[in-house]
């Protein structure tokens, strides 16, 4: 039969991505290799813990056979500069002679017994790949869509490792303690006969499921000490930044330089951080949590709760008057406001005007647009306040079409002035919102997967398999992730 997988966080799929498969006969994931054949008709497959796998899997890039990352790359310090290890230098295409000694010492330097000096982890390894140096032209970070190839493929081989590496120490991560049958039924297991056979991702993977359970965990926990969030923020990342165009070369596209794209925004998310907590732009801030999300397409957005110290909470309507604007500003007084506005912060159009926007569901637009109108701010018992919005406020055109202050998405005009990005603002005014904001905030990564299961599939449960099934993984987050920005 064919069991689907319904889950919150797997969706229908509107885009083109890779995806693991299963192997049809022995339903585990295949192993990400290359087949080389030899002149003497036998072939031999190139892991991607082989060093060689990156030139051979990317020869454009490395038309030298350059070596990528393997395990066994040792630190070693020489005139403060850091050098290959003699394990490693066994693998460099000018100290070999023949391919077959080439593979023999790859499964040599693989087998290798670690020793006391600190290896370098593939994370390390690429991180230090992908950055800018001046006065160097990086071949690898001007190949446009290769590029965005490769940073996925390596960050594939990251997580692999990773994900290995818990794989063979289930004994050391104390597997048994998560065997319990309340603890299996919680994670959505029903087949008694896979209780009690669990291969368990820990807490301590970053961005698994219980990691992110954790999290939410320790943010309710800031509910119960310091009380309800005050303001849910969301600010998205712009690809059209002066920042980023400013390094771009005459040839290239800025979806083609995701290491820009990633590295500008943590640089204006800490500047945000600066500005709202330590400058105490709404009063000074008592706690706070925020995570880390990219679009399907692959910009970054970060959702961020910001809980206010007692007796500076917005509880009034001249509060979030004060802080919050949900209407266009005049052309006249405010030009740059007026254009960030026009520019980031309306909405659609959807509904009659586009039946087909992304936002439509059954009908109706999901998140409620246009709003109505309304003469001043009103605070609702059940969620959000309802904006002020003048039905008289000025008419712009946005991609064909006349909008007003209907579809206004509510914004602070400093930040939204300072930053030139969609960042939206909204004051949390009841306790019914706060379990749903940070279940939102770490719901965790987006999937799509189907399954066919028999009747006879009684394997145990494998958390590690289940997080890999069907992971999409966009360029900027795989950098992002390199790069280890948070």
């Amino acid at each position: 039969m064919i069991e689907l997988l319904s889950h919150q966080l797997y969706h229908k799929l509107l885009a083109l991505a890779a995806i693991w498969i299963e192997d049809e006969e022995t339903t585990e994931l295949q192993e990400r290799n290359i087949i080389v054949q030899k002149h003497d008709g036998h072939s031999k497959r190139i892991s991607y813990y082989y060093g060689c796998y990156d030139s051979l899997q990317y020869p454009l890039l490395f038309p030298l056979g350059e070596p990528g990352w393997h395990e066994g790359i040792k630190w070693i310090k020489n005139n403060n500069q850091q050098q290959l290890s003699s394990p490693a230098r066994k693998i460099l295409p000018s100290q070999l002679l023949t391919a077959e000694e080439l593979l023999t010492n790859e499964e040599t330097v693989r087998t290798a017994k670690p020793g006391r000096t600190p290896t370098i982890s593939a994370r390390e390894f690429y991180a230090y790949r992908f950055q800018i140096r001046p006065d160097t032209d990086s071949i690898l970070l001007q190949s446009g869509r290769l590029l965005q190839q490769f940073i996925v493929d390596m960050y594939v081989k990251i997580e692999t490792s990773r994900l290995d590496y818990f794989i063979n120490r289930q004994r050391e991560i104390r597997a048994d303690l998560y065997q319990g049958i309340v603890d299996s039924v919680s994670h959505g297991e029903t087949s008694g006969s896979k209780i009690g056979t669990r291969i368990v991702l820990p807490a301590t993977f970053t961005g698994g499921p219980r990691d992110m359970r954790k999290r939410y965990l320790d943010a309710m926990t800031l509910v119960q000490k310091y009380g309800k969030p005050d303001l849910f923020l969301t600010m998205t990342c712009n690809p059209n930044w002066p920042e980023i165009r400013a390094e771009l070369q005459r040839h290239e596209e800025v979806q083609n330089r995701p290491d820009l794209i990633s590295r500008v925004f943590r640089s204006k998310f800490e500047y945000l951080r600066t500005e709202v907590i330590k400058k105490e732009l709404f009063g000074p801030v008592a706690a706070y949590t925020f995570a880390i999300e990219f679009q399907k397409r692959g910009l970054a957005h970060v959702h961020m709760l910001i809980i206010l110290k007692q007796g500076y909470k917005i509880n009034t309507i001249e509060q979030i008057d004060a802080f919050i604007s949900a209407e266009i500003p005049d052309k006249n007084q405010h030009p740059h406001l007026h254009a960030m506005v026009v520019k980031h912060m309306l909405h659609g159009p959807c509904g009659q005007l586009n039946p087909q926007n992304a936002c439509m569901q059954d009908g109706k637009c999901r998140n409620s647009y246009p709003k109505s109108y309304c003469s001043e701010t009103l605070i609702c018992p059940d969620g959000y306040p309802v904006y002020k919005r003048h039905p008289r406020g000025e008419k712009v055109t946005v991609r064909g079409h006349q909008l007003d202050n209907a579809w206004v998405v509510p914004y602070n005009p400093f930040l939204l002035a300072m930053f030139d990005c969609h960042i939206n603002i909204e004051v949390c005014s009841t306790i019914k919102a706060v379990k749903y904001l940070y279940k939102y905030i770490y719901k965790g990564y987006d999937k799509i997967v189907y399954h066919i299961a028999t009747s006879s599939d009684s394997k145990g449960i494998d958390e590690i398999k289940q997080f890999q099934d069907a992971r999409w993984i966009s360029p900027p987050e795989a950098i992002w992730r390199i790069y280890r920005s948070t």
